[in-house]
């Protein structure tokens, strides 16, 4: 879309993404940035520059109205969760690109600790706790102690299990079931890929993502039978 150069015209964005959303007009584009769900930035003579994320947000706002009948106030609100690195589950397979090649552990630009109440809405006393149990990491950056990108997404749920009475410590079971599987991995892939070409580096890739998705679901519905079996009068 917009990868053939830095931006975007307003009627460019359109043109893109018509095929896909063929009611898209450009009086629609300004009504969503006078909403403020997409903001972008302006030359000096005033006009519009839309960067490749913001085509992709306008895109996500609009499948979220036409595939989930979503209103305004509720996109608005998912996108700020997004903002802050929390996909919900309606965003999650619209943000998820399988044609990408890069790596699914490839990380943004880590949030540093002082910036995370304001950026991720907990305390950085919080992100500690869940790093002295293993469910974070914290390195050293330029600005100090920073969460990597990679782990927000962790954090933001371990934040969301405390409604339900749930601490960091009661959480390292899953760490530890991790990197359990993430062993069982490495013992059955990496004999296959001893020689690191693109090829055997794409294929190791696209192996450990299917195995992730299926292992996903064996402990999603592992865990729904042994739900069901204690709350059999409920499930």
């Amino acid at each position: 879309m917009a990868r053939s150069r830095d931006y975007l015209t307003i009627g460019g964005l359109v043109e893109s993404l018509v095929p896909a959303h063929p009611d898209l007009t450009i009086s629609k584009v300004r009504f969503l940035e006078d909403e403020g769900l997409v903001t972008p930035e302006r030359t000096a003579g005033g006009y519009r520059k839309f960067s490749t994320s913001d085509v992709a947000r306008v895109d996500l706002i609009l499948r979220l109205q036409k595939e989930h009948f979503l209103p305004l106030a509720v996109i608005r609100e998912k996108l700020k969760d997004l903002d802050k690195g929390k996909v919900s589950e309606e965003i999650r397979p619209m943000v998820t690109r399988p044609e990408a090649v890069a790596s699914p552990f490839d990380t943004g630009e880590a949030v540093p600790l002082e910036s995370v109440p304001g950026a991720l809405g907990f305390p950085a006393s919080f992100v500690r706790e869940l790093a002295e149990f293993g469910l974070v990491s914290v390195a050293k950056g330029e600005k100090g102690d920073e969460l990597p990108r990679s782990d927000v997404q962790i954090a933001h749920a371990c934040w969301d299990m405390r409604a339900y009475g749930i601490e960091p410590r009661h959480l390292r079971i899953f760490v530890t079931a991790a990197e359990r599987e993430a062993a069982l991995f490495e013992q059955i892939l990496m004999p296959s890929y001893r020689h690191r070409t693109p090829e055997t580096r794409q294929k190791l890739l696209d192996s450990l993502a299917d195995l992730m998705r299926l292992t996903g679901e064996l402990r999603g519905d592992l865990a729904k039978r042994a739900v069901a079996g204690i709350f059999e009068d409920v499930v």
